[in-house]
């Protein structure tokens, strides 16, 4: 079977979020409108507990992009995610939940990773992304850039996530300037102090170790796969 990408998605400290529910049904229908706009996903989100949900991914190379797309929109939301790379067995009736519609490695493994960062702490941080795979390689290339791009993002600001997101949106730093009233050398530099660039970077090699051990194509590395989702 074809490998797909499961993914569980934890909401921490989901009780002091006012109207929970609301708002966690609310990221689940906008993450599972433009997942699968972008040709990610086919089948929606589906809540697996009070704080958690979780989706299948069926373009495994373009989990980076996933990635970056989920941690644009959920902000400020902390999470954890969990990701498992393997066989997928689909039930024929589509209609289901993709929880009660699917099963199989990826899943087994996607819960593996969730309770080992539960279970695991670095410091006295707690992980925040992990990834277990049915490929070595690709399990610890994936594990090497998602720990690297926990820790930059955790130290993103605030201010410094809406410059990320108008040029996200925009593409241009005088674009962003523009929209943010902001100069665009204040624009460059919340970019650069928030390692904007090096994060970007990482998820594209991820992306290109992805579609060579996937699929073989040696295409040049490029940041196709991680604008698609941009902000809404």
């Amino acid at each position: 079977m074809d490998t797909q990408v499961a993914l569980i998605v934890d909401v921490a400290d989901s009780r002091r979020i006012k109207d929970f529910p609301g708002q966690r049904d609310q990221l689940m229908e906008t993450l599972s409108l433009r997942h699968r706009r972008n040709g990610w996903m086919d089948a929606d989100y589906a809540v697996t507990a009070w704080d958690e949900f979780q989706g299948l991914l069926v373009a495994p190379a373009s989990l980076p992009a996933m990635i970056w797309d989920l941690l644009l929109v959920v902000y400020p939301i902390s999470m954890r995610i969990a990701i498992g790379g393997g066989a997928v067995e689909r039930h024929p009736d589509q209609r289901l939940p993709i929880n009660r519609a699917a099963t199989g490695e990826a899943f087994f493994l996607a819960r593996e990773a969730m309770e080992t960062m539960r279970k695991s702490r670095r410091g006295a941080e707690q992980a925040r992304m992990a990834l277990r795979w049915n490929d070595p390689l690709i399990e610890a290339a994936g594990n090497a850039v998602l720990r690297l791009v926990d820790v930059l993002v955790g130290r993103i600001t605030r201010k410094q996530w809406e410059v990320i997101a108008g040029y996200e949106q925009l593409r241009k730093q005088a674009d962003v300037a523009a929209a943010l009233q902001k100069s665009e050398s204040t624009v460059s530099r919340s970019l650069s102090s928030a390692h904007y660039w090096e994060i970007r970077s990482s998820l594209e090699d991820f992306a290109l170790v992805l579609r060579h051990r996937l699929t073989g194509d040696d295409a040049e590395r490029g940041d196709e796969g991680l604008t698609e989702g941009g902000t809404a």
